[in-house]
């Protein structure tokens, strides 16, 4: 059976990995989409978010991966934006620590991405440019353990598309 992660069992995902970069590796665009996000956990997401930019849809799978991680360091900056208002609105120390807490996370995690790693990416360090999105993975879990009711939706809607990014990169290994 081997060892479990998230559910899978790691062979699994190895061939799977394997299959998928032998069958896409030949393919582009749209029919690339589809093959590389019907391997996710959440296919849906992966196919409107990476549909939603238009150089996806000539991308070979290093530039959807690249895209990938664009697109992941862009949403990470939007969840910054929709956890800074409600530091104005917070009601005492324990609520401004979590929404600041919040914001700094994706913040940061933006920065990350889009400079460690896109150059990692760059470098062919796709392991290192995986890291970095798992940092806002962790980011995304602990601000979503705060339970703020404003930020629900943009934590769901972060933990799928990292969880997306991080599968589609995986591929590159």
């Amino acid at each position: 059976m081997g060892i479990k992660l998230f559910g899978v069992s790691l062979p699994l995902l190895v061939i799977f990995s394997v299959a998928v970069i032998s069958t896409a590796a030949d393919e582009k665009g749209k029919p690339l989409i589809t093959k590389t996000c019907r391997g996710t956990e959440f296919p849906d997401v992966c196919t409107s978010t990476l549909e939603s930019d238009s150089r996806s849809l000539k991308a070979d799978l290093k530039g959807l991966s690249r895209i990938a991680l664009e697109l992941i360091a862009a949403k990470s900056k939007e969840a910054a934006g929709v956890a800074a208002p409600l530091l104005q609105n917070s009601t005492g120390y324990v609520s401004w620590s979590e929404r600041t807490t919040c914001f700094d996370g994706y913040n940061s995690s933006a920065d990350r991405i889009k400079g460690d790693g896109l150059q990692y990416f760059d470098e062919g360090k796709y392991e290192k440019a995986y890291q970095t999105v798992d940092i806002l993975n962790n980011e995304t879990i602990y601000c979503n353990s705060f339970g703020i009711p404003q930020l629900a939706q943009t934590n769901k809607f972060m933990s799928r598309f990292v969880s997306v990014v991080k599968t589609i990169l995986h591929l590159l290994f």
